[in-house]
């Protein structure tokens, strides 16, 4: 005989499997029900997990198919646009992009942007910047990116993008990000302003004079200061952002920049810091000073050589090496013979080696004298042919 026949709909078919899980479970104690609560919790999470990795695998393979499909498409023509040495008018750059506007304005920006940012790693030394700029503007990178910063969606990776391009946007949409709470986020908008701003350029660079140094920064404060003599814009006071700053690395990026975009005045001004108690300026005057080439502190900086630290020196040798007038071969001489340092006296033979002719002699008379280090010349001499044979 049969019993009652239940019928259960909705919700209740879901309470009926819990009483019945419930029932089944009370017959175990309570340190196997935890068990089995253990194992089912890690096999749901274990298969979330799964399908949550499939999707973003899923995503990515369909992503990187689509990159490639827009690389067979664009990349050649965008490559020939931007190594093109001469700014190219709307017409020409529609014409070798093949310019559909329905096609490009449905293509993802930030795939685009990718390619983008590719052609400018390879293209370092013929990149021509303007036809960047106008191949961002056509291709409607620059409006994503752009719509990217005032969305708030993937702030760091559109200014490193941007940075990178580069491609001017609006002040508006990084006055946002220049007090970020976020320091990554903060010093790339601040860096970035300088690129986009026409009226304080370098209002970031005072302002962040005495901030802390970042790896990033002596490469985006040169590529700056470029960008704006190239559009023939004035340049900082370099001598007031190194009285400005209490930064010791700072200072030093300061004075290493003088050499390239400082007035004459602030260039004669370097030879002050020879004397300086930091050593990192010191250094990093010695540096400019050679990179000058001003043949009136040469003898500065051989005045000061026999009061600097064991680094200092050797970039001294360099620096008057650098500037090579001719009249310093006893210089180099004294050099090797009155130092403790084998590093010291490394550098001193290299630069007799490749000094002049009179240096070269100097340094074969030092090889010949019977000193215990004839291995020692031996090893400097084969490189120094070695380097001569290659700038040949």
């Amino acid at each position: 005989m049969e019993g009652p026949t239940a019928i259960f709909y909705g919700w209740e078919v879901v309470q009926y499997m819990r009483y019945l899980v419930d029932a089944y479970l009370r017959q175990f104690p309570w340190q196997v029900r935890i068990s089995f609560g253990i194992i089912a919790i890690s096999v749901m999470t274990i298969v979330i997990l799964f399908f949550l990795f499939a999707h973003k695998a899923n995503k990515r393979w369909r992503r990187e198919t689509e990159l490639k499909k827009y690389q067979r498409r664009y990349e050649s023509a965008f490559r020939e646009i931007l190594c093109m040495d001469e700014k190219i008018n709307q017409e020409e750059l529609e014409y070798i992009c093949r310019y559909d506007r329905s096609q490009l304005h449905q293509a993802d920006g930030m795939l685009l942007a990718r390619i983008l940012v590719k052609l400018r790693m390879e293209l370092t030394h013929k990149l021509y910047i303007p036809n960047m700029q106008r191949l961002c503007q056509l291709t409607g990178v620059k409006d994503v990116l752009e719509m990217n910063l005032l969305k708030h969606k993937d702030v760091e990776r559109t200014l490193q993008i941007l940075m990178y391009l580069p491609c001017r946007v609006s002040e508006g949409s990084l006055a946002v990000y220049l007090e970020n709470k976020e320091p990554r986020i903060r010093e790339l908008a601040r860096a970035y302003f300088g690129f986009c701003s026409k009226t304080e350029p370098f209002a970031m660079v005072t302002r962040d004079a005495s901030e802390p140094f970042n790896l990033w920064y002596p490469t985006t404060f040169h590529r700056l200061c470029g960008w704006h003599v190239a559009k023939g814009h004035p340049m900082p006071h370099f001598s007031s952002l190194i009285g400005q700053s209490t930064n010791e690395d700072k200072k030093a990026l300061f004075i290493s920049e003088v050499p390239y975009w400082g007035t004459e005045e602030e260039k004669r001004s370097l030879r002050d810091f020879l004397n300086s108690s930091s050593k990192k300026c010191c250094s990093a005057a010695i540096r400019a000073l050679a990179l000058i080439g001003d043949p009136e502190a040469e003898d500065e900086l051989v005045k000061n050589y026999g009061s600097l630290f064991p680094q200092a020196k050797r970039e001294t040798l360099r620096a008057v090496a650098s500037i090579n007038t001719g009249r310093q071969v006893e210089f180099f001489r004294q050099a090797y013979l009155h130092t403790t340092s084998q590093k010291t006296r490394a550098v001193a033979l290299s630069c007799l080696f490749r000094y002049s002719q009179e240096g070269k002699r100097m340094f074969y008379e030092l090889a010949n004298a019977g000193r215990d280090d004839n291995q020692f010349f031996k090893q400097i001499e084969i490189i120094e042919q070695h380097e001569e044979r290659r700038d040949e």
